[in-house]
């Protein structure tokens, strides 16, 4: 398949941006310049912690070869010790990406001058960055950014949009999208599970988790009044565009049943 959910979580590191006064000009830093800078910051618990970004790479998954890979150390007070802010993802990469702005515990975006976020490779940020969502960037005149937020949706499946999630590590799922960003794949054996805006699903097919249906109706019943599948009729994305054409992305999945604890 080509694409992998790994992580349920999205690990994010939110700093204050910096800018270095050298006499009278202010000098901007960016790209592997940034490589070995030093900055005060605050984690996703709200603790103020020391961080270091030790690498900076160009992401060799981006063909326009304009996306950085960071590698960014905190000193963790307990032990006085250098650690990875990222987990490991699929490939055994822990870096970041940088976006502007923050995500509320929501799962919303949040614009900002002065906020920038490191998302990790193995969270949903950095993953629609590396699918081709790049929220800096307009395709067809479209600006990406909301293509961005509902691609951070899909694939922690947050049906509702509040930020909770319904999936688990290594469910794969079929992307695809109304700009053809990203295009499904044929014969893969999966079944069209939802289409999604930013505040989550548009439309539910039948959910990830077959299992988790009846507790997503409690989340959100009015959100989806209407918008599950009953009797069939909108089984697939072309259908459901049809009947909701404010979607933006589709995702195909394979039908599971939750696995039991």
């Amino acid at each position: 398949m080509k694409k992998i959910v790994l992580s349920v979580f999205v690990i994010t590191l939110t700093i204050l941006l910096v800018s270095c006064a050298s006499g009278d000009k202010t000098v901007i830093i960016r790209g592997k310049d940034l490589k070995n800078a030093q900055l005060t910051g605050v984690d996703e618990q709200g603790r103020t912690l020391n961080f270091q970004i030790r690498d900076v790479e160009l992401d060799p998954k981006d063909p326009e070869k304009e996306t950085y890979l960071y590698t960014v150390f905190y000193l963790d007070k307990s032990d006085s010790k250098w650690k990875n802010v990222c987990k490991p993802d699929i490939e055994n990469v822990a870096k970041a990406i940088p976006l502007s702005g923050s995500w509320d515990q929501t799962g919303a975006y949040i614009k900002s001058n002065n906020l920038v976020t490191f998302g990790c490779t193995s969270g949903s940020l950095a993953k629609c960055v590396r699918f081709g969502y790049k929220p800096w960037k307009s395709v067809q005149g479209k600006s990406l950014r909301d293509f961005h937020q509902a691609c951070t949706r899909m694939v922690r499946a947050d049906y509702c949009g509040n930020g909770q999630a319904h999936t688990q590590e290594g469910v794969s799922i079929d992307v695809y999208d109304v700009l053809g960003i990203q295009k499904q794949t044929p014969k893969s054996g999966m079944v069209f599970e939802a289409a999604w805006q930013p505040d989550g699903a548009t439309y539910i097919n039948r959910p990830r988790l077959l299992n988790n249906l009846s507790e997503i109706r409690k989340e959100c019943p009015k959100k989806l009044t209407g918008r599950i599948n009953e009797n069939g009729s909108y089984s697939t994305a072309k259908k459901a565009l049809q009947k909701w054409p404010s979607a933006l992305l589709f995702n195909d999945s394979f039908l599971r049943k939750t696995p039991p604890t």
